[in-house]
């Protein structure tokens, strides 16, 4: 799916703070699975209903602060995926509203994995980096709930023409038909969604530990 010419440009992470996460993400992506538990384990006990068992989320949610973290991509195209994961928050029912409860579990989960490479100013780093993240997330969400209702109204006149089944009892949104609207093939200048899933679950060109498997 090409970037839409109307969003905002991608802001680039601070070059400072970019050294400091990437350092600490690298570390980190040795200890992937650790992480989601981690994350997992705290986000639940904050967030009374994270959509689905949470599970998915806090996996995508790893994937995508350590992949942004030490991608050589452009950052369109790390925006791009961030936007794609906010997107899937959202089908999931993650409420857009509970990104700080996120914000906290992720950086408690770093300080713990981190151990003795943890401080102060590591945490200001993650928080800073978190908030950085956090409106390509929220406007995934956004970009998502638009989708849902053009697809609703898609549908419906459909319906109306007889020529195919409209939303389904009381209204409700095919979620997986949107999902199929946010995998649309991309253009010849920017990377697909589903590459971006890719890259995010594989080590980067830069010489960093494997997760283990």
């Amino acid at each position: 799916m090409a970037s839409d010419p109307g969003l905002p440009i991608a802001r680039p992470l601070d070059p400072a703070l970019l050294q400091v996460i990437r350092s600490s993400a690298g570390r980190l992506s040795q200890h992937q699975d650790a992480f989601v538990r981690l994350l997992h384990a705290d986000l639940v006990t904050m967030v009374p209903d994270p959509g689905a068992d949470g599970w998915a989320l806090c996996q995508r949610m790893v994937q995508a602060v350590l992949w942004a973290a030490t991608s050589d991509q452009p950052p369109q195209v790390i925006a791009d995926g961030l936007r794609w994961v906010g997107a899937a928050n959202w089908q999931e029912g993650f409420p857009e509203a509970q990104y700080v409860s996120v914000a906290h579990a992720l950086v408690r989960a770093v300080h713990v994995l981190s151990e003795s490479d943890w401080s102060a100013s590591l945490g200001s780093a993650w928080i800073s980096y978190f908030l950085w993240i956090e409106p390509y997330l929220l406007l995934g969400a956004q970009q998502a709930v638009q989708d849902a209702a053009r697809q609703a109204a898609l549908l419906q006149a459909r319906r109306a023409a007889g020529k195919g089944p409209g939303p389904g009892p009381g209204g409700d949104v095919d979620l997986e038909s949107v999902g199929r609207l946010l995998e649309d093939e991309d253009d010849d200048q920017d990377a697909g969604y589903g590459q971006i899933m890719v890259s995010m679950t594989r080590p980067s060109r830069r010489d960093r530990p494997r997760p283990p498997g």
